[in-house]
C-alpha cells in the first residue's frame, strides 16, 4: 500500500483535470457503471466520524473517505481499493482532494446550466472553499468582475488582491444584495440561516450552494427556491437528506421529486441558452463519486513514473 500527502496530491492536481475526472465519473454513475454509498456519520458530544464510498466501474477501484470533525475542523483521508484482488492500494490524505473535488463539480455545474456570457460572479463567503471557487472560475473567458461578501473583511480583501493580480479581474467587497445581484452567485458559507433572498437576484441567474451541507445550515430562503425553475443536486440519493436548504423549507411546495440529479445534466450535455432568463440552482454537499474521481486521478499521477 503507497500512502500520499496532501502536499503530494496537491502536487499533481489541477481544476481542470479534476473537472474532466469528476465528469466522467457522473458519466458512468448515470450509465449504471459506477455506484455510490451515502455518507454516514456518528458521535459523541465533543467528535464526529463520518465515512462515504463510491465505486468506478471503469477503473476497477472503489474508494472510501473517512474523516473526523473535531471543534468544527475536519481531517480527511481516501482508502483506494483494487477491485481486481481486493488489496488496499494506497491511502490518501484528502483534504487537498476535498477542495479540488468541490470547486470542479461547482465548475461542471455552471458549465451546464451558467449562461456563456456570465460577466459577474458574487461570492458569499472568503474561507478555504470560497476561494478554491474563486480560483476554479477565475479564467472563465466572460468573466469580468468579483463581487465578494464576506464577514472577514481581512480573507475576502487578500482574496479580492489575489484575483486581480492572478486573472486582471476587477474584484471588490460589497453588501449581500450587490452580491447576489450577479450572474453567477456561489454561496461558500456554514451559515445557519440564509444569506440571500429571492429579490436580490437577477434574471438569468446561475446559483450555487456548496456551504450548508448539514440539517440546520441554510444559505437560501424560501423565495430564492421559489423563483427557481429547476434545482439541480449533485445526488438526488444524498443531497435531500442532509441540507437544511431543501429540509428546512415547506415540503408542500419543495419536494424531493421536483429535484435533478446532476448525473442527467452532464449525460443530455446541457447547455444554458444565452437569452435564459430564468432562474436555476445547484444544491450540493458532496458525495463520494467526486471524492473517488479526484483520488483516482491523483493516484494515477503520483505512481505513473
Amino acid at each position: 500500500m503507497k500512502t500520499f500527502d496532501n502536499a503530494q496530491v496537491g502536487g499533481v492536481l489541477d481544476v481542470a483535470s479534476a473537472a474532466d475526472a469528476i465528469r466522467g465519473a457522473y458519466l458512468e454513475m448515470a450509465a449504471g457503471s459506477a455506484a455510490v454509498q451515502p455518507r454516514a456519520r456518528i458521535g459523541l458530544d465533543d467528535v464526529k466520524f463520518s465515512a462515504m464510498s463510491a465505486i468506478l466501474g471503469s477503473h476497477r477501484i472503489a474508494a472510501s473517505k473517512l474523516y473526523t470533525t473535531i471543534d468544527g475542523r475536519f481531517r480527511f483521508y481516501i482508502a483506494l481499493f483494487s477491485l481486481d484482488d481486493g488489496e488496499l492500494i494506497a491511502l490518501l490524505e484528502g483534504d487537498t482532494i476535498t477542495g479540488f473535488r468541490t470547486a470542479a463539480t461547482t465548475q461542471i455545474a455552471a458549465s451546464c446550466l451558467a449562461r456563456d456570457d456570465s460577466r459577474t460572479l458574487g461570492l458569499f463567503g472568503s474561507g478555504i472553499q470560497a476561494r478554491a471557487h474563486a480560483m476554479a472560475f477565475g479564467n472563465r473567458p466572460s468573466l469580468r468582475e468579483v463581487r465578494i461578501h464576506s464577514h472577514d473583511d481581512v480573507s475576502a480583501q487578500r482574496l479580492a488582491e489575489d484575483l486581480a493580480h492572478e486573472f486582471g479581474l476587477t474584484a471588490i467587497l460589497v453588501d449581500a444584495p450587490l452580491a447576489a445581484a450577479s450572474d453567477i452567485v456561489i454561496l461558500a458559507t456554514r451559515a445557519c440561516a440564509p444569506v440571500i433572498r429571492g429579490e436580490w437576484l437577477r434574471e438569468g441567474a446561475f446559483v450555487a450552494s456548496i456551504g450548508a451541507t448539514r440539517p440546520d445550515q441554510r444559505e437560501m430562503d424560501d423565495s430564492t427556491l421559489q423563483r427557481a425553475s429547476r434545482i439541480v443536486v449533485d445526488w438526488t440519493g444524498q443531497t435531500p437528506r442532509e441540507t437544511g436548504d431543501l429540509l428546512l423549507p415547506s415540503q408542500t411546495w419543495l419536494s424531493p421529486s421536483t429535484l435533478i440529479d446532476l448525473s442527467c445534466v452532464i449525460a443530455s450535455d446541457e447547455r444554458r441558452p444565452a437569452t435564459a432568463t430564468d432562474i436555476v440552482i445547484y444544491k450540493a454537499v458532496g458525495i463520494a463519486l467526486q471524492d473517488a474521481a479526484v483520488a483516482h486521478l491523483a493516484y494515477s499521477r503520483l505512481t505513473a513514473s
